[in-house]
């Protein structure tokens, strides 16, 4: 098993973050969906008390097939690529499991998120999801800098270079002195900025048993596969957020179900 923690350091607040996230969420199922791939929604419903928490409950599958790079495609069997997502949004902590029905032998991915106030001069807490000691000696640390971080944004409009929006509280332009990314410390652009601040801690538990593919398949989903939504979703967050501030959480389901209306169009192809 290897354990990656993400950490994203954004210009916003806690509690708006999650009317920010979900709505990113809804938008990018509206953007993803095409050629019998995208996002199938198939629940989404309150919960409670689940290990405590209250919250929404998530069950969907991700079709995506036709971006699984050829080295890996062509050893796995078509009907092995569409993975069930199941999460429990208790925010400000997530725990989202993704997995491939029947096969959580040789494949499993846990995603336990944390949602924390944020001060340069405080940093972040070293173990913020309570890892064991022998979870923290081989975990990794990524920070990921909405402004400098590779790959570049998807979009040339969810750039972060210079971002203002003074409708989300954002009044002074992000930037940063050097110009530079070093994923191992916080984005420099973070120790220049004086608004308010939030960081989103995601901690990466990832197993994957495939004789000749397990390195191959786990540094792709590590390094690019995750590393590269969690950066371009975030970017995209906060470029629309003009849009979802000064929303509620009544507005964001009324936003969810109009989505979840809007799928009954589109048929998936699921090699069943």
């Amino acid at each position: 098993m290897k354990i990656v923690e993400f950490r994203i350091i954004l210009p916003t607040n806690v509690p708006q973050y999650q009317i920010g996230n979900l709505y990113m969420c809804a938008q990018r199922t509206r953007e993803e969906a095409g050629n019998g791939e995208g996002i199938e929604i198939l629940k989404n419903e309150p919960y409670e008390n689940w290990n405590g928490e209250n919250g929404q409950f998530t069950h969907k599958i991700m079709h995506f097939k036709s971006r699984v790079p050829a080295a890996i495609r062509w050893a796995i069997p078509d009907k092995y690529l569409h993975v069930h997502e199941v999460s429990h949004n208790g925010y400000p902590h997530f725990h989202t499991l993704y997995n491939i029905p029947g096969q959580d032998d040789w494949f499993s991915l846990l995603v336990e998120s944390q949602h924390i106030e944020y001060e340069s001069e405080k940093g972040i807490p070293e173990n913020v999801l309570n890892l064991t000691e022998e979870e923290l000696k081989i975990r990794k640390v990524i920070y990921l800098d909405i402004i400098n971080s590779n790959p570049a944004p998807s979009k040339k409009e969810w750039d972060m270079h210079d971002f203002i929006c003074p409708e989300a509280g954002v009044e002074t332009k992000l930037f940063s002195p050097t110009g530079k990314c070093d994923e191992t410390q916080a984005p420099d652009w973070t120790n220049e900025y004086k608004g308010t601040m939030m960081a989103c801690v995601k901690v990466i538990k990832f197993n994957f048993k495939w004789r000749g593919l397990q390195d191959i398949v786990e540094n792709f989903a590590l390094n690019n596969v995750l590393h590269d939504t969690f950066l371009d979703s975030n970017r995209a967050l906060m470029h629309w957020a003009d849009k979802w501030f000064p929303m509620d959480m009544q507005q964001i389901r009324e936003l969810e179900d109009k989505v979840l209306e809007e799928q009954k169009s589109q048929e998936f192809i699921r090699d069943e």
